[in-house]
């Protein structure tokens, strides 16, 4: 876990986003999600640290793969949720179909890009 910055988020090991208040919590695939998510429960959303939250920012904008539950770190692919990972994208779309899991395209535009950005790092 690594704080982000913003007031009570923090960046978890799956790359997912958790603002914590008093005894409970709230998780989010991304920063955006989570704002809505706190400002919804009317809870406050402030900047403590400049800095680190544009960071935070960077590592969020850089996380959004087109994919539902899909995210990368450390040139690996990881299926949030779950033990899953590969090197590969499509490696990785086969063992969640594998496991009966769901493939979800939440974006169609980034996912193609994600795509043929990965299957790019293997082209020779």
């Amino acid at each position: 876990m690594k704080f982000s910055g913003f007031m009570n988020v923090y960046l978890l090991d799956d790359m997912s986003w958790e603002y914590q208040f008093a005894d409970r919590s709230l998780k989010a695939a991304t920063l955006e999600e989570l704002e809505l998510l706190v400002n919804l429960y009317g809870l406050k959303w402030n900047i403590l640290d400049e800095n680190l939250a544009k960071e935070s920012v960077e590592i969020d904008k850089n996380n959004h793969t087109g994919f539902l539950n899909v995210y990368f770190r450390n040139d690996t692919w990881y299926y949030r949720g779950s033990d899953l990972k590969a090197t590969s994208l499509q490696v990785l779309k086969k063992r969640v179909m594998a496991k009966g899991l769901e493939w979800k395209e939440t974006d169609k535009d980034m996912a193609y890009k994600t795509w043929k950005l990965d299957l790019r790092r293997f082209e020779k």
